[in-house]
């Protein structure tokens, strides 16, 4: 079961050279989860009955595989552990638009974007924010930061966007979910200010993001907030201006400000790809031609493509650059461990060969004494003989003094500790 990633172009390669079932058996999983590989990484593969006929003699079409495009994965890994930086498509910019280039007919049937057409429902069932903006349940939802006030004026204005983008072959969809892209915090204050702790904005769980080619720009719709008296009452902050004539005597005595939504919004576009700082907004006013609006953004968009383009690229040789060097950095970190082993391994050795050397210099002394005993008992009277050997033969069991030579075959060579303590990878 290999754990590498696998290219696209490699995973086409095999699939076309083997059935899947036996490729599948390799990487250890079924020939139904390899063809959905296939799918996520659009790589085309045999239809059934291809191996037959093939076999057969008959001759059989083989699908080219298509370039690569930025929802789709460019590597798998058994795994499941993916680089991102290795798993997205380089953007290049859009060549200049051609007036005379023939634009797809704009859909006119008057239905919603797909990405509309059920996001009301799903924000109304959520819950709001302390500052008044709504927070859905589902994750997986359109990026739009906005209140229950304005959510058909944000959603009419998300439809009208997208709707431009699709006419001009540029598709909307939601981030996939194997990518790893980033989506900058939302402030609901245009100018920004200082952190609020009380304020935790909805967040989808993958972004929402406009494919114009190989580039991919994120979109956020978001209502701004401004700054109003509100009090606090029933577990909540209401503004002032929401209160009953019964309850209007509280905003004399306990008024506090607080930033709440506006009904005003602007559209913020960015770029996902990591270590990119791309980043652009518009204001939409409440009288605004949201047509002509739509237009002006997809003209900026694809002028944004350029500048994108050339911050991927050099994020990426960033990237690179601080990946050789962690290289190098592991690198020489594994050569000093390896010498600090070989050091300690030498030093482990040496020493337990010095203590069987002392150990050496002790048992020749007292074989030596023993010896010396037995010809010492030669001389003795034959009545006392009988009782010296016996005492002789206990001193010696007593003594246990160990074979020299197993001492010698438990002892370790620097190499032998050296094998036993390297890391394994």
């Amino acid at each position: 079961m290999s754990k590498e990633d696998v290219s696209r172009e490699t995973l086409y390669e095999q699939v076309w050279r083997e059935p899947m079932t036996s490729l599948g058996k390799k990487y250890g999983v079924s020939s139904s989860y390899l063809a959905r590989v296939c799918t996520s990484l659009n790589v085309p593969r045999p239809e059934r009955g291809y191996w037959s006929k093939l076999a057969a003699g008959h001759k059989v079409p083989v699908f080219p595989l298509p370039a690569p495009t930025p929802d789709h994965d460019l590597v798998w890994c058994r795994s499941g552990i993916i680089d991102p930086t290795k798993n997205v498509v380089k953007p290049k910019p859009l060549k200049s638009h051609n007036r005379r280039t023939k634009r797809r007919s704009p859909i006119r049937d008057g239905s919603p974007h797909p990405l509309i057409r059920s996001a009301k429902d799903l924000f109304l069932r959520g819950r709001e924010t302390g500052n008044g903006y709504l927070k859905p349940f589902k994750w997986n939802l359109v990026d739009i930061i906005t209140s229950e006030q304005k959510l058909d004026r944000a959603l009419c204005i998300a439809n009208t966007l997208f709707q431009e983008f699709e006419n001009r072959g540029w598709a909307v969809r939601l981030e996939a979910s194997t990518k790893q892209f980033q989506r900058p915090q939302v402030d609901d204050r245009p100018q920004g200010g200082k952190d609020r702790y009380d304020v935790n904005h909805w967040s989808p769980g993958r972004s929402t993001l406009v494919y114009l080619e190989s580039v991919v720009i994120g979109l956020t719709l978001i209502e701004n907030s401004h700054e109003v008296e509100v009090v606090y009452t029933d577990g909540k902050h209401v503004p002032v201006t929401d209160l009953k004539k019964s309850q209007r005597w509280m905003a004399s005595r306990w008024p506090s400000k607080q930033d709440r939504p506006s009904g005003q919004f602007r559209l913020r576009a960015y770029s996902p790809y990591l270590r990119t700082s791309w980043q652009k907004e518009w204001t939409i006013r409440d009288a605004q031609d949201l047509s002509r609006f739509a237009k002006t953004v997809a003209r900026e968009l694809r002028k944004a493509t350029t500048e994108i383009s050339e911050e991927f690229a050099v994020a990426s040789e960033q990237i690179r650059r601080e990946r050789e060097e962690w290289a190098r950095q592991r690198e020489k970190w594994r050569i000093e461990q390896d010498n600090k082993i070989r050091q300690e391994a030498v030093t482990e050795s040496t020493k337990a060969l010095e203590g069987i050397i002392a150990e050496w210099g002790r048992f020749k002394r007292i074989h030596e004494f023993f010896d010396e005993l037995e010809t010492a008992i030669g001389h003795s009277s034959e009545e006392d003989k009988a009782l010296l050997h016996e005492r002789l033969r206990s001193a010696r069991a007593l003594a246990r003094i160990p074979d020299v030579l197993e001492v010698l075959k438990a002892w370790k060579t620097p190499e032998e500790i050296y094998d036993a303590k390297k890391p394994r990878n």
